[in-house]
């Protein structure tokens, strides 16, 4: 009897797995099948000359394999590093030792940012030294969370160090180079992705929770990963001040599977490329989630001291996390990026003639990334929580669909017309913290932190080589030198990403005021029907007279 029930045990452990691999498994295709159906639109209406059949296949073929790499990286993540930073988040506390909180936060900010999927896209995109770029956004998100973690220890309003740290990003754009002004704001953006977001908000979870109890905790469980994305923005610029930004140099060159001329060559170089590209990010990879891991066993053997059997299914995970993303990061270098440049440079190169439909092609992107995106929909879901549904659920997925939408079509707009980022990064963040002092500070911790969500893994995979391909298009099809198109692609089409990340952090504090409003007028409505007209009427009640 015993046997039998361990065996059902066993059975249903492993069907639960099943069931949530296969969960993923749809959210992965869900979240690329909508950029694929553009794509294929554009091939099929011949509207990008040059956009080859074998490329196409390719294309699709490394679709199908990004949403299984991406699937069985969540899987392994969800169980791994989000309970890893709950188990931290939760012990840390108990051990009333500040000098520990501040030293094992900032180990673990450093570390889980240098496993981030979305720098390392990022990274190799922008020519630079990779390793310095990703260090450095490694230390400032490490600061910056330890930051956020004095702040829900002594109770910090999170409003004043959003503005005295946004204060400070802006007053440094004085001096950074312009070269680079776009990659520190999309730096900020891309740290918070599929590695980071839910480490640090089971983190900050598991923190706030054994630090208080009642409504508080609620409160100080948002916001750690917007203070997150914020010091990576203010690293980057301090690292370029002391770094030649000058020599930097974008460069543009078809891949060896781009240049195929026949079915025959196609294949050939597919298989050389993959051979190559996997064989690299086996090595990569390793390198960024063996520390994570280290880190884990030490801190477990001192700290918490978890049931072997726990440990093992968290090592297990972390096993699962590591091959999925090798898969999703050598099909994104082998297909997805390469294509997504290519559609840009089609684009760009028709100049004036295609603008409307790179602006329309670039917002449909930004759209069904955020409509797809698994933790948006977690996220509106606590908003209309949090609102006592008075804000719905699908109508916050729509409003941020179309805000993020539109943030990735002013983004093909500014490539086009080169103009600074700060023409969309002041404004926004100056109506962004605006907005802090007229709604309550949940909505504000959510929307930052929504800033982050948004920007997910077609981000910095598919937008960012698209507005960069469209740029370098453009300027190619009007002559330009080398030297201006490699200046163009940095201070004009880098910042995609800050974009995306900018437009929730206004539309989710409006759904907020617009909350605050309605919820003031229902309550007005309320005490009319509990009050007569003549009910403020002073009676004075006196002796009677004889």
């Amino acid at each position: 009897m015993v046997k039998a029930k361990r065996s059902a045990k066993k059975n249903s452990g492993g069907k639960y797995a099943l069931s949530s691999f296969a969960k993923k498994l749809l959210e992965s295709y869900l979240s690329i099948l909508p950029i694929a159906v553009v794509v294929t639109v554009l091939f099929l209406t011949n509207i990008i000359p040059g956009f080859k059949a074998w490329t196409f296949l390719g294309f699709w073929f490394c679709a199908l394999i990004i949403g299984f790499g991406l699937a069985l990286f969540n899987v392994g993540i969800d169980e791994s590093m989000s309970r890893i930073g709950s188990l931290v988040g939760e012990s840390l506390f108990k051990h009333k030792n500040l000098f520990l909180i501040i030293a094992m936060t900032f180990i673990i900010g450093v570390l889980v940012t240098i496993a981030e999927p979305d720098l390392k896209v990022m990274a190799t995109q922008i020519q630079w030294n990779e390793t310095v770029l990703i260090c450095g956004v490694g230390i400032g998100v490490g600061l910056f969370v330890v930051f956020g973690v004095l702040r829900i220890l002594f109770h910090k309003s999170l409003n004043i160090m959003f503005i005295c740290f946004y204060a400070l990003v802006f007053a440094l754009t004085g001096i950074v180079n312009p070269k680079f002004l776009p990659i520190a704001f999309d730096s900020g953006g891309v740290t918070t992705g599929p590695v980071t977001v839910p480490f640090i908000l089971a983190f900050g979870a598991g923190l706030a929770a054994s630090k208080s109890s009642g409504d508080q905790s609620g409160d100080d469980a948002f916001g750690l990963t917007a203070l997150a994305s914020v010091g990576p923005i203010i690293t980057v610029m301090v690292m370029s001040l002391f770094m030649d930004v000058d020599s930097m140099y974008y460069s543009y060159e078809e891949s060896a599977i781009e240049k195929a001329g026949d079915w025959v060559s196609f294949w050939q170089a597919f298989g050389q490329v993959s051979g190559q590209t996997i064989l690299n990010e086996f090595k990569e990879v390793g390198i960024a989630i063996l520390p994570i891991f280290l880190f884990f066993v030490v801190y477990d053997l001192i700290f918490v001291h978890i049931r072997w059997k726990a440990f093992l299914k968290i090592v297990i995970n972390l096993v699962y996390a590591y091959f999925g993303l090798v898969i999703f990061l050598s099909a994104v270098n082998i297909g997805f990026l390469p294509v997504a440049q290519s559609v840009g440079m089609g684009l760009g190169a028709k100049t004036s003639d295609s603008l409307w439909i790179a602006i329309l092609v670039g917002g449909l992107f930004g759209l069904f990334g955020v409509v797809a995106e698994p933790a948006v929909h977690i996220l509106v879901k606590q908003i209309e929580t949090v609102s006592e549904g008075t804000i719905k659920s699908n109508v916050v997925l729509a409003v941020m669909a179309l805000a993020v939408g539109g943030g990735v079509a002013l983004a093909v707009v500014r490539a086009y017309y080169h103009f600074s980022i700060l023409y969309y990064m002041v404004p926004g963040y100056i109506i962004a913290l605006g907005l802090t002092f007229l709604v309550p500070k949940i909505y504000t911790a959510m929307a930052f932190d929504s800033g982050g969500v948004a920007s997910g893994p077609m981000a910095s995979t598919f937008v960012m080589p698209f507005v960069a391909g469209f740029a370098y298009g453009y300027g190619d099809s009007l002559g330009w030198d080398k030297k201006a198109l490699s200046d163009s692609i940095y201070e004009d089409a880098f910042g995609c990403v800050a974009m995306i990340a900018l437009m929730p952090l206004i539309v989710v504090q409006l759904m907020g005021l617009i909350a605050g409003i309605k919820r003031a007028l229902l309550d007005r409505k309320a005490r009319k029907h509990f009050f007569e007209p003549n009910d403020g009427e002073i009676i004075h009640f006196g002796e009677a007279q004889a």
